[in-house]
């Protein structure tokens, strides 16, 4: 199943709360170019998020507004008492005028035009989920960090100049060949992870562009594969952080990006994730999938049920837990990340499987040996 890291932000929205227009916005703070997006909602909810061009990371806000007038808060959920910047704008067509003002009692006169989105040409294949995106990409500024090796060949790493999130591309010793069509691959999920990076924030908390550390780790390498994990662990606002795991696994020749049931096959019917065949997916893993990966770990592994008053919540005997696993190709084998509720995080290891254990459950139409 694909995997692409998204941060999602929750807010407190009645359930008959629904969007109904949205403003894509660009004037001047001062000296400084901002973009701003703003969202109405049935409840007269609004809110909204805007960056500057020098900075690029989200600043978010919400408020309310009646008939043409709008307020919007940073700091603090619409309040009177408490903010560290405030909007108060009038709406007049799809542009805003008014003041931006500060806790400090500064108060700066703002102009909010609707963008024409066709100043900002799209330079990738990347797909974004917003428009602000496409704005963003535009500033994007990359330079080389630092050079390793992998297996004898060269890996070239990059970082992009507004938050920290390194990764790499292949080098020198890979054929001009791979390199055309891989490299735009891996730009591509680095894209992700900076616009990630940049809209890590609550609307109480400004945005320092580490709010997500990202882990890379390159795990395997062949003439015809390319396999690297992706870790990240995150606070971007809300109860608590979090963490979490991605695994690749690319065909140098042709870009190809294997699931992991592209890879292994425990039955038949095996079948790849989508939003239309999701019933039979998950009645695979259910019926095949678990049950089977779960027995071959625990052949090794012997693990014990815990007793009634043990506190140890990893009960890795709950054939649930294997279903969605994290994974990670390696030159061993696969390790597998069983996923436990949230009180149970901790008890999230990876577990080896040799290629040995598994290579006769290797899907027929996988092209490679393990």
């Amino acid at each position: 199943m694909k995997i692409a890291f998204k941060i999602l932000f929750f807010l407190l929205i009645s359930w008959q709360t629904f969007s109904q227009d949205t403003y894509f916005l660009e004037g001047k703070l001062g000296k400084s170019i901002i973009y701003m997006e703003i969202t109405e909602y049935s409840n007269n909810y609004i809110e909204g998020n805007y960056f500057y061009q020098k900075s690029l990371k989200d600043i978010r806000l919400n408020g309310k507004y009646k008939e043409a007038s709008y307020t919007l808060y940073f700091g603090n959920d619409y309040g009177e008492d408490f903010f560290e910047e405030k909007f108060e704008l009038i709406k007049s067509g799809s542009n805003f005028k008014g003041k931006w003002k500060n806790k400090a009692g500064k108060s700066i006169n703002i102009v909010l035009n609707k963008i024409d989105f066709n100043q900002f040409k799209k330079s990738n294949s990347y797909e974004f989920d917003d428009n602000l995106s496409l704005i963003k990409l535009f500033y994007f500024n990359f330079i080389q960090d630092s050079i390793t090796t992998y297996k004898n060949q060269e890996i070239i790493w990059f970082k992009e100049t507004h938050c920290e999130a390194s990764f790499f591309r292949l080098g020198k010793t890979f054929s001009e060949e791979i390199k055309n069509n891989i490299n735009p691959i891996l730009a591509s999920k680095h894209n992700e992870m900076i616009l990630n990076q940049l809209s890590c924030s609550s609307p109480f908390s400004y945005n320092t562009g580490r709010g997500i550390e990202y882990t890379i780790s390159l795990s395997y390498l062949t003439e015809n594969l390319l396999g690297f994990q992706l870790f990240y662990s995150y606070f971007c606002g809300g109860a608590h952080p979090d963490f979490g795991g991605e695994g690749n696994l690319i065909d140098l020749h042709t870009g190809k990006k294997y699931t992991l049931d592209e890879i292994i096959a425990f039955d038949a019917s095996v079948t790849t994730y989508s939003e239309k065949n999701f019933s039979q997916f998950a009645s695979y893993r259910n019926t095949f999938f678990a049950p089977k990966l779960f027995e071959i770990i625990n052949q090794k592994e012997n693990f014990k049920m815990p007793k009634e008053d043990d506190d140890n919540y990893c009960t890795y005997n709950d054939i649930e837990i294997w279903e969605f696993p994290q994974w990670n190709f390696t030159e061993k084998g696969i390790e597998f990340t069983p996923v436990f509720a949230r009180v149970a995080r901790s008890c999230e290891t990876p577990f080896l499987v040799e290629f040995e254990k598994i290579k006769v459950y290797k899907n027929p139409k996988f092209p490679y040996d393990f």
